[in-house]
């Protein structure tokens, strides 16, 4: 009679565990890092590492169709020429291309809420809000500045740094 006993407080030990262990994990893979976004000046990432396989992933399934799946750009003979449609093709994120140009709040308002051009001349970037999370969206940026010169990583954390500073309250 003793060993059903003990058989059931085990199994309970186990279920309380594995609830608790549940909890924890979702609580860590679902914290918002939304915090992160907009106060910290996002570095490249260091190739082999979380967050570039995460940016590598992501850029592939997210980017890589218009802007090259090595940042060339949807155009790299002519990037400033009109084609057949008359529209500018998607520009390149590598060391040839502006996106270094502009600071790092520009670049998540631009990926989350898409492009700011006109349909007109230019292919729209749609909004990936609701497909990419913050972690996710940093992560895709650290992953384009490592296409970029060290210089180029430097003028535009320095840009980052002085939007954020001409932005900030007082």
């Amino acid at each position: 009679m003793l060993q059903p006993t003990l058989k059931k407080l085990k199994i309970r030990q186990t279920s309380i565990l594995s609830i608790i262990v549940t909890i924890v994990i979702t609580t860590a893979c679902t914290a918002d890092s939304s915090t992160a976004l907009g106060t910290t000046i996002i570095d490249p990432a260091t190739p082999g590492s979380q967050s570039y396989e995460l940016g590598q992933t992501v850029y592939n399934m997210q980017c890589a169709t218009c802007h090259g799946a090595n940042g060339e750009g949807q155009f790299p003979d002519a990037p400033l020429e009109k084609d057949l449609t008359g529209r500018y093709g998607a520009p390149p994120h590598d060391e040839t291309g502006h996106t270094w140009h502009h600071d790092d709040d520009l670049l998540v308002q631009i990926i989350k809420e898409g492009g700011m051009g006109d349909p007109v001349n230019f292919y729209v970037m749609p909004a990936l809000d609701s497909v990419l999370s913050d972690a996710e969206v940093e992560a895709v940026i650290a992953y384009i500045k490592t296409m970029w010169t060290p210089e180029q990583v430097a003028t535009q954390q320095e840009r980052t740094r002085l939007v954020r500073e001409q932005n900030s309250p007082g």
